[in-house]
């Protein structure tokens, strides 16, 4: 049985989190979901948009799946990235036989950087504008 966090979030992301799970439901693996907060409800609710208890559920489990943040997303996506040290995110492209698209010969993988450069926070607003090292 694999454990999994899973993190529904806000607007959408809850319908894709159900969504989500009932494809899994369908599949011959068992798994235990362990659900946790984060978010923009959550945070009008304690002031606080990642608790730490998430962080530390999501570090205990083998896996993530996290619906959506709204206006704190900066604060959940990027801390939580931060936190577990998720310096990629890895993008496949293909397309497969059979279905419409606009190329019929793709398959590679954009490689995204996480952890870095805007995602840092180092931004402030100055008199000719605003900068983010």
């Amino acid at each position: 049985m694999y454990k999994i966090a899973v993190i529904p979030g806000d607007g959408i992301g809850k319908e894709v989190m159900e969504a989500t799970l009932h494809v899994l439901e369908a599949i011959d693996v068992e798994f235990d979901y362990i659900f946790a907060d984060a978010g923009d409800e959550y945070m009008e609710k304690t002031g606080v948009a990642l608790p730490q208890e998430t962080v530390d559920i999501v570090k205990s489990s083998q896996a993530c799946l996290f619906g959506a943040a709204g206006e704190s997303a900066a604060d959940v996506i990027v801390k939580m990235r931060q936190e577990l040290d998720l310096y990629v995110n890895l993008r496949p492209v293909k397309s497969y036989p059979g279905t419409k698209s606009l190329f019929d010969n793709l398959d590679f993988v954009i490689v995204r950087e996480n952890t870095e450069g805007l995602y840092i926070g180092l931004e402030e607003e100055t008199e000719e504008g605003a900068t983010a090292l």
